[in-house]
C-alpha cells in the first residue's frame, strides 16, 4: 500500500509565501545595513585623511627649510609657527604636484583665516563635493592666531 501525501496543499502555499516574504525582507534589510556601514566607513576615512593632512601645518618637513625644488616631505611650520614662505612655495608647486608629494588619494583644500577674513586658500573648490569633511585647527601665522580649515572630499 502506497502512502500519498499532498505536497501542494493550501498550508504549504501559505508557508512558502510567508518564507519568501520573510527572506525578501531580510535581504532588503541586509542591503540597507551594508549601505549604511559603507557610507559610515567612507566618512570615517575622509575624517582620518583630513586630520592626517592637517598635520602638515605643524611639522617642519624635510629638509627643515625646504624649497619647491628640494622638498621631500611637506611641512609648513618652523619653530612652532606657520612659515608664510612655505605657503608660497606650496602655491608655486601647484595642486597636482602637492597631491603627489603628499601621496593623497582624495581632493582637498586649505583655508587659513583670521576672525574676519580669509588669508590663504590652496586646493580645489569643494562646491561639487558629495561627501566632504572639514577639520578646523588653530595655528600661528605672523605672531597672530589663525584658523586652519582642511576640507577633504571624494
Amino acid at each position: 500500500m502506497l502512502n500519498k501525501g499532498q505536497t501542494f496543499s493550501f498550508d504549504f502555499l501559505i508557508a512558502l509565501t510567508i518564507f519568501l516574504i520573510s527572506f525578501s525582507l531580510l535581504m532588503l534589510f541586509w542591503n540597507f545595513t551594508n549601505l549604511q556601514i559603507s557610507e559610515k566607513r567612507r566618512l570615517e576615512d575622509l575624517t582620518d585623511s583630513a586630520l592626517s593632512l592637517s598635520e602638515i601645518f605643524f611639522i617642519e618637513g624635510v629638509p627643515e627649510y625646504w624649497s619647491r625644488e628640494n622638498v621631500r616631505v611637506i611641512g609648513l611650520s618652523n619653530k612652532n609657527r606657520i612659515n608664510y614662505t612655505k605657503l608660497s612655495f606650496l602655491s608655486e608647486m601647484g595642486y597636482e604636484d602637492v597631491k603627489k608629494k603628499l601621496n593623497f588619494n582624495f581632493n582637498f583644500a586649505f583655508v587659513l583665516r583670521n576672525e574676519s577674513s580669509m588669508i590663504y586658500f590652496f586646493g580645489l573648490n569643494p562646491n561639487e563635493a558629495s561627501n566632504a569633511v572639514k577639520v578646523e585647527r588653530i595655528g600661528i601665522l605672523n605672531s597672530s592666531p589663525i584658523i586652519i580649515e582642511v576640507i577633504v572630499w571624494e
